[in-house]
């Protein structure tokens, strides 16, 4: 039987990388295989507290921004579970969404291609406080994102900007160093 030269060391160079994730050499693990818990550590503990948007304040005039901003961190907070949500009475911290600023430009991308192009900025900053005391316990910082996109309509852009910063302000949320 005739094997080829060198497989042996790439299969177990790959299992060596593999097992390493499993040990949590580099800090990482699998969600899931950790020792303490599965759920994802963040400034809010380990998921296990409640929490709930306090406000949004957004300089667009679109009214639907306020709701899709609300969904999306509701939906991103559950999927990454770093908190229990509440929607009424008390919790352990609240949350305040704010965009200090937006900006959507839509235009055809030249003479022969009618492709409609839109540009949009979006900035937002997450602002955490205390349930009881109303402290500020952490902040993302002004969070920028932008992008242009070949949409039909506009508002799909604008929402894809929005979940976009959002995400990498809970990004932040997570981040250890």
């Amino acid at each position: 039987m005739i094997r080829p030269r060198g497989t042996w060391k790439g299969q177990l160079a790959a299992a060596v990388c593999c097992l390493s994730l499993f040990a949590g050499g580099c800090g990482y693990s699998l969600d899931g295989y950790s020792t303490s818990s599965s759920r994802a550590v963040s400034i809010l503990g380990d998921g296990n507290s409640t929490l709930k948007i306090d406000k949004v304040d957004q300089v667009t005039m679109y009214p639907w921004v306020q709701y899709y901003l609300r969904g999306v961190v509701r939906d991103e907070v559950n999927l990454r579970r770093l908190a229990r949500w509440v929607d009424s009475g008390s919790a352990d911290y609240l949350l305040s969404i704010n965009m200090p600023g937006f900006r959507v430009r839509s235009s055809v991308s030249n003479w022969v291609d009618n492709t409609l192009l839109s540009d949009t900025v979006v900035q937002v900053e997450l602002i955490v406080r205390s349930g009881k005391t109303g402290a500020v316990v952490w902040r993302s910082g002004v969070i920028s994102y932008n992008d242009k996109f070949e949409t039909v309509d506009e508002a799909s852009a604008i929402r894809d900007g929005l979940k976009e910063a959002l995400r990498r302000a809970l990004d932040r949320m997570q981040q250890k160093f």
